[in-house]
């Protein structure tokens, strides 16, 4: 079958003012309310569910890019990626941290499960995935935590209403996911830039974490006894997919990823990042 690469004229790139620099935060979260995105307790939960799949999916990530690493030769291609490896490494840190804090809120049964499903789903990738296309599944999920993260550091009020005592975290990880936004799609089109495979396991990634979402923030929704109160349901939906929610308006940038001549640089958003790394700092 012929592969299909589409090259572009004038590559996009990451700005230079862009630096991806790992980072250890230390964060430490006391008196943490359980509805801690603005009191609105679908949203919370989503998050909670998505900070489940991190400390193992970080580390799938950072797997597949480390098999193709020596692939790259350029000075400043093999800085980023040892600032990707560096990055998401702590990303699982202080997600691990996070977790632990939703166990001692009483969602001891929804972490270890979400948890253990999210290692079940990776050994599976790992098992029948080819090591491209591991790297491919790497580049997909990249796009889609940048793109939420694009979602956050754009919308101020969202940020505001996020409580102080988790607020930071989820600042620092959106500016790291958007710095490196490109680095494990820069090395699939090094590898492979199959056009089929890149825009394919995009759409099965999308459809495995969107399951994988849904029912671990129903799992927590039930576990506060809120899984059939209309008005937490009607609020919930409607603050991710109603006009303008969360969810809604992150759809043209989804899509962009099956264009045939995307680039994750497309969108530079490099005054986000340094707006936000002032006010974190």
């Amino acid at each position: 079958m012929a592969i299909l690469k589409f090259r572009r004229k004038k590559p996009a790139q990451k700005p230079e003012q862009v630096r991806i620099e790992p980072r250890r935060m230390n964060f430490r979260f006391a008196d943490v309310p359980r509805h801690w995105a603005g009191g609105n307790a679908m949203l919370t939960h989503l998050l909670n569910a998505l900070s489940l799949t991190f400390p193992d999916g970080e580390q799938f990530f950072v797997d597949s890019v480390r098999a193709f690493r020596d692939r790259v030769t350029d000075p400043a291609r093999r800085k980023e990626i040892s600032g990707f490896i560096g990055q998401e490494a702590m990303h699982s840190l202080e997600h691990n941290t996070f977790n632990e804090m939703l166990e001692a809120q009483g969602y001891a049964d929804e972490a270890a499960g979400g948890q253990a499903e999210a290692q079940r789903r990776i050994g599976h990738g790992k098992e029948y995935l080819t090591p491209e296309q591991q790297l491919a599944a790497t580049a997909a999920l990249e796009h889609i935590t940048a793109i939420l993260a694009h979602g956050l550091l754009r919308d101020p009020e969202l940020i505001e209403s996020l409580d102080p005592s988790v607020r930071d975290l989820w600042i620092w990880h959106a500016i790291e996911e958007t710095e490196h936004k490109a680095v494990a799609y820069d090395l699939f089109q090094d590898v492979s830039g199959d056009y089929r495979m890149r825009t394919g396991i995009f759409l099965t990634a999308t459809s495995g974490l969107s399951a994988y979402a849904l029912w671990y923030t129903w799992r927590f929704l039930k576990r506060d006894g809120l899984h059939r109160d209309p008005k937490t349901l009607a609020s919930g939906l409607w603050k991710l997919f109603g006009w303008k929610g969360f969810i809604s308006r992150l759809i043209p940038d989804y899509l962009d990823y099956l264009r045939p001549g995307f680039h994750p640089w497309d969108e530079d958003n490099s005054e986000l990042i340094a707006q936000w790394r002032a006010v974190l700092d």
